[in-house]
């Protein structure tokens, strides 16, 4: 295996949900990005090696429960990719299948309760490629790691060196330069300001008022209720019922 594969291997482990096996070996997955760290500016808050000893030296059950805070909480730190591009639409369950076909084309057979989306799971999978393709697989993400980066800046986690560093071995040794070019595309400055990729997507979506905000419904207007001489709208509340439970429509 290669350099470049072993360090998507080694990035998907740091990125993925803490295990023991992966708490155990940390000293070894570091001399693995060993060359990355010399691509990291100095002082820089995106190191690696810092990241890297503050899990080693976290006891597992509180990285477990920070993981499950920083990445399940709030869209914009999700790494399911897809989320970020289709929600919750029904696009994403066919993008899904897409993905699918590509990792069984190569033999991948998925062994996870992980959707295909994960980044891990595609960072595993492109570590299987030839560097080529690897790299052509890690641009056509690179946009959507970058905006992970930059709301994992924003909550200050640790986790901001591991999806700097995919966009670093994606090409992109500056990440905000890719937000910034999606603001203003006709400058391709890699200088950037971090208020102008702040305000491009705002990454507060994990506060209870964010969460609050982004499942907020309209009020149903149910035949009418709602009529232009009622200036109180009628709402009734709404119960949410996981998918699991909802029986199917019987026909008549």
């Amino acid at each position: 295996m290669n350099t470049f594969s072993r360090q998507l291997r080694a990035l998907a482990l740091l990125l993925d949900y803490p295990q023991i096996e992966t708490h155990t070996h940390l000293t070894e997955l570091g001399m693995v990005l060993t060359p990355l760290y010399l691509a990291e500016a100095k002082g820089s808050h995106e190191s690696l090696l810092a990241c890297i000893a503050g899990m080693a030296a976290s006891d597992l059950m509180d990285l477990q429960a920070d993981f499950v805070d920083t990445f399940d909480r709030g869209r914009s730190t999700s790494l399911n990719l897809f989320e970020h591009i289709h929600g919750d639409s029904r696009d994403r369950g066919q993008a899904m299948v897409d993905l699918l076909a590509q990792y069984q084309e190569i033999g991948l057979n998925l062994q996870t309760n992980e959707l295909p989306d994960y980044l891990p799971i595609y960072l595993e999978y492109a570590s299987v490629l030839d560097p080529v393709a690897a790299h052509a697989a890690l641009e056509e993400i690179v946009h959507l790691v970058a905006h992970i980066t930059a709301a994992l800046e924003q909550r200050e986690s640790p986790w901001v060196a591991v999806t700097a560093a995919i966009c670093r071995l994606a090409g992109a040794s500056n990440w905000r330069s890719l937000i910034a070019q999606e603001i203003h595309p006709e400058t391709q400055s890699s200088v950037t300001e971090t208020a102008d990729v702040q305000r491009a997507s705002p990454h507060d979506d994990w506060t209870p008022e964010g969460l609050d905000a982004v499942w907020a419904e309209e009020p149903v207007n149910f035949l009418g209720t709602c009529g232009t001489q009622q200036q109180v709208p009628f709402t009734q509340p709404v119960q949410f019922v996981p998918h699991a439970t909802q029986s199917e429509p019987t026909g008549a």
